[in-house]
């Protein structure tokens, strides 16, 4: 009985990776590249600039979501 349910489940676990490993692979949706005009704040090499750096990167991101924002709702 045990090696009947141990073939069983080898044939489940066969079936399954044939069907993984068989499917062609799924298309990915890639981003429309746009020039971006505010590039990301360079990484301080400096401990002193870590709080400007810190301003930067906030507004950074700020901007970035406001940009997206703009881009899903058209005034």
């Amino acid at each position: 009985m045990r090696i009947v349910l141990l073939l069983i489940a080898g044939a489940i676990i066969g079936l399954t990776l044939t069907r993984w490993l068989g499917e062609p692979p799924t298309t990915v949706r890639e981003l429309p590249e746009t020039p971006d005009p505010a590039a990301a704040p360079a990484v301080p090499t400096r401990p002193q600039d870590l709080p400007q750096f810190e301003r930067d990167l906030n507004r950074f991101m700020e901007d970035a979501a406001e940009e997206r924002r703009r881009q899903i709702d058209p005034p």
